[in-house]
């Protein structure tokens, strides 16, 4: 399903739609290729032979460390830098989140750039910010993917979308998950018209 060329896969779309599990899913399914396990599909699947898999999934908090969510995925993606090599599957999960949503995205785009460039045979990375979505459109190496979302029943359908930039939905969410109605129509007003996102 990626074109060779692809380097960076940049996964988007609702909070509890199935991007981290994504991630997890093909760190599996490389690990388990790697030991010649059979992978489980409906489909014949081509795995790339990886020379190691480094993924940076869940929180990374430490107290005893003093590192914040934050600083912990930057101190584990800066690791994952270090060791990865042309091929190596990098797996990175919400990049660039935990601090300004502005200097989160900037940092994002520039972590991926160095991945696309000599960090890792393939990186995919799962985002809500709408500058990721963007580097598609101005280096080759870089592809969207998203996972869908069902406007209609607000409830995401867990299948990946190819090709295209999905929405966080995060009012939508809010609203399915029982928030508050007063809650839900001030997010909406506040919001607007002025999202700057890149939406299907």
């Amino acid at each position: 399903m990626i074109a060779e060329e692809t380097t960076v896969l940049v996964i988007t779309g609702p909070n509890t739609g199935g991007k981290t599990i994504s991630l997890k899913t093909v760190g599996l399914a490389s690990l388990m290729a790697k030991i010649g396990l059979y992978i489980l599909a409906s489909e014949p699947v081509k795995i790339p032979w990886f020379d190691a898999v480094y993924a940076d999934i869940g929180d990374e908090q430490s107290l005893t460390q003093s590192l914040s969510t934050f600083s912990g995925h930057l101190k584990q993606i800066g690791a994952i830098r270090a060791q990865s090599t042309s091929q190596s599957l990098v797996l990175l999960d919400e990049v660039g989140a935990g601090t300004n949503p502005l200097e989160g995205a900037a940092l994002g785009m520039s972590l991926l750039g160095s991945f696309a460039e000599a960090g890792s045979f393939l990186t995919l990375a799962t985002t809500h910010h709408g500058e990721l979505k963007t580097l598609k459109y101005s280096n080759d190496s870089f592809e969207n993917a998203c996972v869908e979302f069902d406007e209609e029943n607000l409830k995401p359908t867990f299948r990946i979308l190819w090709g295209i930039p999905g929405r966080s939905n995060a009012i939508n969410i809010a609203e399915r998950l029982g928030l508050p109605l007063d809650i839900i129509e001030s997010s909406r007003h506040l919001l607007g018209t002025a999202g700057a996102e890149i939406n299907a």
